[in-house]
């Protein structure tokens, strides 16, 4: 082990000495933008405390019922983050083969990568629980004891999270050892996190702020007061936090106990069966795919309205989109994004029409935003998950511009079909006046097909075709950029269409000449620049890069 954690710390000292200029200016620009995101959930979870503590009487219960809801989703979150993670770590990485090759025993190796996955599969999720913590001893004063407790007892919590995924993991591949597992572990991940995502919004968590909302005074302290999952390790961290800062020494080491041991047993019972379990499942995950039989397309019939050349090439994209599980399992993320999405939007309290139509206007910014993350996962890597096959099409008679064009199409289908959902059923729901419902659909159409140009373009001009895994290239600065663009332009778009409906709502109240023709056209002709901008922009310098690229 001693040997192990050397190369490890060698691998880093090396990968750090061989950064250049340009990669130390990109993380650090990147570890701003992280620093900035965590000091601004500081101090939204600094202004949220205040308001709880203004509550007379049962403040203290609504603290630590937050408390112990956030811990409970940290914890699915981790435990959902470890199956993932340790699938490809402990049995996909690319110094396993090294390593099984090495005179070490099973044992080291599978404690090496499992410590392995639980960092990489906890060190983010748990890191955004800092600043909740740091806004609890900077509102209530808690003092350097409870820093001190939370990260001695965020250890084992979160590495009791990581061993349930490693467990469930280890289990799966050694009763049925096959590289087709690996896919069923992508899908019931996915589903995982869908379902629990789905879980935390319908359990409606307005109603810790809104007793109202629960009928009877004595449902709503029932509901503050009862545990939150109380066999679960959040709340018997929540319970320790709370203990130690009631004074309660006893409660607080008690809990403490549970969650070390608890972390020890389960991890050390990994480590007791890895030496039977893990080598035979390591063994048949190496195994090769199915074979599959090589289709010279001839004629598409069904695709054939989009041209001759670009049929095949669409009908490859569909192939190895359909193929990779990694792929279409996150359509049900998707699905579950949408449905929470319009869940949120039933459950707003509007009382007025004219808030309602705001509300759905407004929907044009926040529905732009889910489009965009959607882009960055399924639009803008494609160029580069053509990976080192994109010889293929270079040499084939086939223009840069066509390649494109088919990724935007096929990319655009499914994004068209989440802007009308999203602007038709919220406008439905809201029941928004005629024309805020036109404008919001269209401008969502609009948005669509832009958003999914710049991706294809900044895809194009960023492209990495010698990564890994998909979360590589999101994360670059090809993919910063275009999220940065996103935003701007969808911000844009908004101050622009402000102007018409502020006059709309102006007619409405009354106003007889709201309407200022020479600002609407004004509008149009700006709205019409900014998409030209949207659309040509990253297209044209991203088809010169892959012009130029040359391998």
């Amino acid at each position: 082990m001693p040997l192990l954690l050397r190369r490890k710390l060698l691998s880093l000292r090396n990968a750090l000495a061989a950064y250049t200029s340009w990669q130390w200016l990109r993380n650090g620009a990147f570890s701003l933008a992280g620093f900035g995101l965590l000091f601004g959930i500081y101090l939204g979870s600094c202004r949220f405390i205040v308001f709880l503590n203004s509550v007379p009487v049962i403040s203290s219960l609504l603290l630590w019922k937050l408390t112990a809801m956030i811990l409970l989703t940290t914890f699915g979150m981790v435990l959902i983050s470890s199956l993932l993670t340790s699938l490809t770590t402990l049995y996909y990485s690319f110094d396993l083969k090294f390593l099984m090759n090495t005179p070490l025993s099973v044992r080291s190796i599978f404690i090496d990568k499992s410590l392995e996955s639980v960092f990489f599969a906890s060190w983010a999720i748990g890191l955004v629980l800092v600043p909740y913590v740091a806004a609890l001893v900077r509102v209530n004063g808690y003092g350097a004891g409870f820093y001190i407790s939370f990260l001695w007892l965020i250890i084992p919590f979160l590495l009791l999270a990581c061993s349930f995924g490693i467990g469930f993991t280890l289990l799966l591949l050694y009763f049925f050892p096959s590289s087709r597992t690996r896919d069923v572990i992508w899908v019931a991940s996915s589903f995982s996190l869908t379902l629990v995502y789905g879980m935390l919004r319908f359990a409606q968590p307005e109603k810790l702020i809104r007793p109202d909302a629960m009928g009877l005074i004595a449902e709503y302290l029932n509901y503050l007061q009862a545990p939150t999952a109380p066999y679960l390790p959040s709340w018997w961290l929540t319970k320790a936090l709370s203990a130690q800062v009631a004074g309660r020494p006893a409660v607080f080491w008690l809990y403490a106990a549970l969650l070390w041991c608890s972390a020890i047993a389960v991890y050390g019972l990994l480590v007791f069966l890895s030496g039977r379990l893990y080598f035979e499942g390591y063994s048949g995950a190496q195994e090769g795919g199915l074979r599959r039989r090589i289709l010279i397309v001839q004629d598409l019939p069904e695709l054939r309205w989009i041209g001759k050349v670009m049929a095949p090439l669409f009908w490859k994209e569909r192939k190895t989109f359909l193929r990779d599980v990694k792929h279409w399992s996150q359509i049900l993320l998707v699905l579950g994004l949408v449905f929470v999405y319009l869940f949120s939007i039933r459950r707003l309290p509007l009382d007025s029409a004219e808030l309602r139509s705001m509300v759905s206007f407004l929907n044009v910014g926040a529905a732009g935003f889910v489009m965009a993350a959607l882009g960055l996962r399924f639009a803008y890597p494609s160029i580069s998950l053509e990976g080192r096959s994109w010889w293929v099409l270079c040499a084939a008679p086939i223009e840069i511009k066509t390649v494109m064009r088919q990724k935007l199409l096929f990319a655009a289908v499914p994004m068209t079909a989440i802007a009308l959902t999203l602007g038709a059923m919220t406008n439905y729901l809201l029941e928004a006046d005629r024309f805020i419902s036109g404008l919001s659909v269209g401008s969502l159409l609009i948005i669509a097909w832009a958003l999914c140009a710049m991706a294809i373009g900044f895809g194009a001009l960023f492209p990495m075709f010698a990564v890994e895994n998909i979360h590589q290239i999101e994360s670059s600065l090809g993919g910063f950029v275009y999220m940065a663009a996103s935003l701007f332009y969808i911000v844009a778009t908004i101050g622009i269409l402000a102007w018409p409906v502020q006059m709309h709502f102006r007619e409405h109240f009354g106003d007889a000449g709201a309407w200022h023709w020479e600002l609407v056209v004004f509008c149009v002709l700006l709205w019409l620049v900014l998409n030209a901008a949207a659309f040509f922009i990253p297209w044209r310098f991203g088809r010169a890069s892959l012009e130029a690229f040359e391998g």
